[in-house]
């Protein structure tokens, strides 16, 4: 089992929306945000990121955390971001308004954590 800290390659994916993925097909960004349009809800953007890893996981099993850490950055293998791949997957995650207010506390308190750290001269 690695370590494996999710904020170091999903915070690239949220901030950019995945659009600094060069690897993701604009077809399948065009859906996600087509998506986010209609609901009218960020929560297509953690399904995806959540299928990502579940459709990513028979070959992250087999890296180690280096890795991990370039496959989840690069992708040398897009099929699974394919549009009729990844959004299918995605839709059958749930994600609550609960679940989303949670990662925000979570987030809210690891910056107010870090803030309290000395700074380094």
């Amino acid at each position: 089992h690695h370590d494996l800290n999710v904020g170091l390659f999903a915070l690239g994916w949220f901030q950019t929306l995945f659009l600094y993925l060069p690897s993701m097909p604009s077809a399948t960004v065009c859906h996600m945000w087509d998506i986010w349009l209609v609901e009218r809800s960020f929560k297509i953007f953690f399904r995806v990121g959540t299928a990502i890893l579940f459709l990513s996981q028979p070959t992250l099993l087999n890296h180690d955390l280096e890795g991990m850490m370039t496959y989840l950055n690069t992708f040398p293998d897009a099929t699974l971001l394919r549009r009729d791949i990844l959004i299918p997957c995605a839709l059958q995650i749930k994600i609550t308004n609960r679940m989303l207010v949670e990662i925000e506390m979570n987030v809210t308190s690891f910056q107010q954590e870090k803030a309290k750290l000395p700074k380094p001269r």
